[in-house]
């Protein structure tokens, strides 16, 4: 589904992304670890183009998306993308920020796209909080309303940056159930995160990048119980 090739990436004088190589396939769960400042962020950015790519190419369906031009937006909705910060329209109820992109960009009627928000915040357990506003939502909750409100572009593709790292620790279990409903349904998914039991748990393959390189890549099983990488090893002292 998605063809990462010689992927590079400079802000300025400092490459944040290396020479990057991964290929993902339909309904395949990544999970990509690695320090701070390793670049895991800035693949997901480059992925759906929040950031362009300094060199390389990034296939999807075979075809290269640096070379979409305007028609960038037509892949976008292919690509759900959910946030470390959430991103919620603060003066629109959770209901409302569901059904946004969906009425604008797909011209969906109301009604139409208020019955299938309505799914979406049953889907994460929020049916009760559709007409409050995020303010008055806990983290996990806004959380949760970013998911339904990427999943309501029907996207081939999930991407999560870090979407527990802003939690308080009792919220994140609510949010990591919902990841993990949705990989059992066949959402293909590329998770940035921390949480290594996730990624034990739930991915098919696990990345581990450091220096804006990906320095290794394997089975959850093989990463965590036989890493052959040093700077693996040594990651995983420090974090398990």
């Amino acid at each position: 589904m998605l063809e990462i090739k010689n992927l590079s990436k400079c802000f300025i004088d400092l490459e944040v992304l290396r020479d990057v190589n991964i290929s993902i396939k339909k309904g395949e769960v990544v999970v990509v670890i690695g320090p701070s400042g390793s670049g895991k962020s800035t693949l997901l950015r480059c992925i759906n183009l929040l950031e362009q790519p300094t060199g390389g190419q990034i296939l999807y369906m075979g075809q290269n998306i640096l070379k979409l031009g305007k028609k960038v937006t037509d892949y976008r909705k292919h690509v759900g993308m959910v946030f470390q910060r959430f991103n919620l329209f603060p003066l629109k109820t959770a209901l409302e920020n569901v059904m946004y992109a969906t009425v604008k960009l797909n011209r969906v009627q109301p009604r139409e796209a208020r019955e299938k928000a309505m799914e979406l915040l049953r889907k994460v357990g929020l049916e009760s909080k559709a007409e409050v506003y995020p303010l008055a939502l806990s983290g996990g909750q806004q959380q949760r309303v970013a998911i339904a409100r990427a999943l309501a572009m029907q996207p081939d593709i999930m991407l999560f940056d870090e979407p527990t790292s802003a939690l308080d620790p009792e919220l994140v279990g609510d949010v990591l159930e919902v990841m993990k409903q949705l990989a059992k349904e066949g959402m293909t998914m590329v998770v940035v995160t921390h949480e290594m039991g996730f990624a034990k748990d739930v991915a098919d393959r696990v990345i581990f990048m450091d220096g804006g390189y990906v320095i290794e890549e394997n089975t959850p099983s093989e990463i965590f119980s036989r890493p052959r990488n040093d700077r693996t090893r040594a990651f995983l002292a420090r974090v398990l």
